[in-house]
C-alpha cells in the first residue's frame, strides 16, 4: 500500500498543483466588467416590471479571493417617499459575496456574503437547496442615521446604531410563504438635531427615545409582530401587527398599530417643545396638531395612536384613536385582511 501512494502522490499532486493555477488563471483573466453589465441591466429591467421602480449601479466589480467578487461602490436609487423630494440614494461602500464549491458539488448554492455600509457590517447566508431558500442576517453597528430614506420617511434627522438578526426560510424560493424569525434593535435611537424643521415649522430639539426592539415571528408568509417598543427619557412608544411578506421586501403589505406619547418632561424643555407638543395642562393646540391626520390621532390619555398600512415602500399613517384611547385594532381596519 505504501509502495503504492509512493507512485500516485506524484500525479496528485500535479492534479492539485494544474487545479489551483487554473482557478487563479481564471479568477486573473475573469470578465467582471462584463459580469458587473449583466448583474446591473438584470436588476433594473427587473424592477422596471415591478411597482418598485428602484435602479442599481456599481462603481467596481472584482474577485474576491478564488470563489468570490467584490463589488465597491454600490449604489442603489428609489424614488422619494414623497412628491417633490429627492430621490432616495442608499450606497453601499463594499459588497463581498463567496459561493461554498463544496455545496455546488451536490446541486446546492450555498453563498456567503459581507456588506459594508453605513459604517456598520451585515454578515449572512443564502442557501438555495431547489424547493427551499434560507438567509441568514447578522447586522452589527449599521448607522441609521445614514440611511437617507428613513431621515426623509421621519421628516427630520435620526440617529442610533442597528443590530440585530433575521433568519427566514422560503418555500419555493417565495418570501409570501416564508417562516422564520425577525429580531432587530435601534440603540440609542434619537430624532431631530435642533436645526432641521419638523412640518416645515419649528426647529425640533433632540429628542431621546433609547432602545427601539422588534420582535416578529413569520409562517407562511406572514410576519407577526411579537414586540415594538421603546422607553426612552422623552418617548414611549409601542406597536403591535403583522406584515405580509411579499418576494420584493418595498412591496410588502403592512397591518400594523402604533402609538406614543411625548413625555412632559421633553414637551416642558423649552419654548420650542412647547409649542411644537403643547405645555403639560395647556389647553392650546399644538403646532404638531396642525396636520388633521395627527390631531384625529390623539387618545384621551395624550398619545398619538395610527395604523399603519400599505407598501413597506409607501407606507399610510391613518389615525387609529378608538374608544378610551385604544388603538382600533388591524383585523378592523381592515376586515378582508393585508393589503385589501
Amino acid at each position: 500500500m505504501k509502495e503504492r501512494l509512493k507512485a500516485i502522490a506524484p500525479k496528485l499532486g500535479y492534479l492539485a498543483f494544474f487545479l489551483f493555477a487554473f482557478v487563479v488563471a481564471v479568477t486573473w483573466t475573469f470578465p467582471y466588467d462584463k459580469l458587473k453589465e449583466r448583474l446591473v441591466s438584470s436588476f433594473n429591467a427587473q424592477q422596471r416590471a415591478s411597482s418598485t421602480q428602484q435602479e442599481l449601479q456599481i462603481d467596481e466589480l472584482d474577485s474576491s479571493f478564488i470563489t468570490g467578487v467584490k463589488a465597491k461602490g454600490v449604489h442603489l436609487f428609489m424614488p422619494p417617499l414623497e412628491p417633490g423630494k429627492p430621490n432616495v440614494e442608499l450606497v453601499l461602500d463594499e459588497v463581498k459575496g463567496r459561493v461554498s464549491l463544496l455545496s455546488l458539488l451536490v446541486g446546492n448554492k450555498d453563498v456567503t456574503f459581507t456588506i459594508k455600509a453605513f459604517e456598520g457590517v451585515v454578515d449572512g447566508e443564502f442557501v438555495d437547496k431547489g424547493k427551499e431558500r434560507t438567509i441568514k442576517l447578522e447586522i452589527d453597528g449599521v448607522d441609521t442615521g445614514k440611511i437617507g430614506m428613513l431621515g426623509q420617511a421621519l421628516g427630520v434627522p435620526m440617529a442610533g446604531k442597528l443590530y440585530g438578526q433575521v433568519d427566514l426560510k422560503l418555500p419555493e424560493g417565495k418570501a409570501s410563504k416564508g417562516s422564520g424569525t425577525v429580531n432587530l434593535e435601534i440603540r440609542d435611537l434619537a430624532v431631530g438635531d435642533g436645526k432641521a424643521k419638523i412640518k416645515g415649522l419649528l426647529e425640533l430639539p433632540k429628542l431621546t427615545v433609547g432602545a427601539l426592539k422588534f420582535d416578529a415571528e413569520a409562517k407562511e408568509g406572514i410576519l407577526k409582530v411579537s414586540k415594538l417598543a421603546a422607553s426612552g427619557k422623552d418617548l414611549e412608544l409601542s406597536g403591535e401587527g403583522r406584515i405580509q411578506m411579499r418576494e420584493l421586501a418595498n412591496d410588502s403589505n403592512l397591518d400594523l398599530n402604533v402609538k406614543f406619547k411625548v413625555n412632559d418632561g421633553y414637551r416642558s424643555q423649552s419654548e420650542k417643545t412647547k409649542s411644537i407638543f403643547g405645555a403639560p395642562g395647556s389647553n392650546i393646540p399644538p403646532l404638531f396638531e396642525l396636520d388633521p391626520t395627527v390631531k384625529k390621532a390623539k387618545t384621551p390619555d395624550g398619545q398619538y395612536a395610527f395604523h399603519v398600512r400599505g407598501a413597506l415602500g409607501k407606507p399610510q399613517f391613518l389615525p387609529a384613536a378608538g374608544v378610551g384611547g385604544a388603538p382600533v385594532s388591524p383585523s378592523t381596519m381592515s376586515p378582508k385582511g393585508i393589503g385589501n
